[in-house]
């Protein structure tokens, strides 16, 4: 089984990767289950049909907190996608960490993720604060190869090498950085800066997505870019991106080498 941790910045792309890549996984014939880690519940949306909201798996131990049934919290989505949002507290109350870590002891507990056959199981996680409940998918061992999405924004940076100092410490989960995604805000990037910050990570960048204004028609109709338009080169380059996470031998993977904050400052000066 393959287990893939999508981590990043809020609005860097990370959701898009996330779904994008489990929507080319259920394509290939795969069975997938898809988990959204983030308060909003916004990630699966790009993988279901029909206008019904999602009940989150907070929301489902809310109403019940003794159920032992995962229907109301596993979603239906195109191409076999089993589809799952944590959900969160209301905005201002509550720890939104501490909904994603009970919604994985609840998966766990469920033996959802074992006991379901999949072939892959993909989280999108907030990445802007690695705390203890947003680590869960390490801290827990759930995820296996994680993937930092990055913009060339010197915030997007920051958040990857919080994220990367996470992997770090749960390395002895069996937790390894793959590498990152480089989501382009502008078409000059200069991708030297960024092939060098993931040389300081002592990782690689897996590929770079293009601005692209199919992936924003794609969204408008809740699709991701590889179903809305399969021949299209951004759809080619996740599709690459897809089998490039398949082909990462996680025996192989070294610690990443995050920088100190002082370190980082001085590289995003340079």
């Amino acid at each position: 089984m393959e287990r893939i941790a999508i981590y990043g910045k809020g609005g860097v792309g990370k959701s898009v990767v996330a779904t994008s890549l489990s929507a080319y996984y259920a394509g290939q014939g795969k069975r997938v289950l898809h988990i959204g880690c983030d308060p909003k519940a916004d990630s699966a949306v790009r993988l279901m049909d029909g206008d019904s909201p999602m009940i989150t798996v907070l929301q489902a131990l809310a109403d019940n907190p003794n159920t032992t049934s995962t229907e109301s919290i596993l979603h239906a989505g195109r191409n076999g996608i089993d589809c799952c949002e944590a959900g969160g507290p209301e905005p201002g109350v509550g720890c939104g960490g501490r909904g994603v870590a009970r919604t994985l002891e609840f998966l766990d507990e469920m033996e959802v993720i074992e006991s379901g056959g999949y072939d892959a199981v993909v989280f999108d996680v907030l990445g802007d604060v690695v705390c203890g409940g947003f680590a869960a998918p390490l801290r827990q061992g759930f995820a296996q190869k994680v993937i930092i999405v990055v913009s060339e924004e010197p915030m997007a940076l920051f958040a990857a090498n919080n994220i990367s100092k996470a992997i770090h410490t749960y390395h002895a989960n069996g937790v390894v950085l793959g590498g990152l995604v480089a989501s382009l805000k502008t078409t000059d990037v200069d991708r030297s800066v960024l092939e060098r910050f993931a040389q300081a990570l002592s990782t690689q960048v897996l590929a770079y997505i293009p601005r692209d204004p199919f992936i924003t028609q794609a969204e408008r109709e809740r699709k991701t870019i590889v179903e809305h338009s399969p021949d299209s080169p951004t759809a080619k380059v996740f599709a690459s991106l897809a089998e490039r996470i398949l082909e990462i031998d996680p025996a192989k993977m070294g610690l990443p080498t995050p920088l100190s904050e002082k370190q980082f400052f001085e590289f995003i000066r340079e």
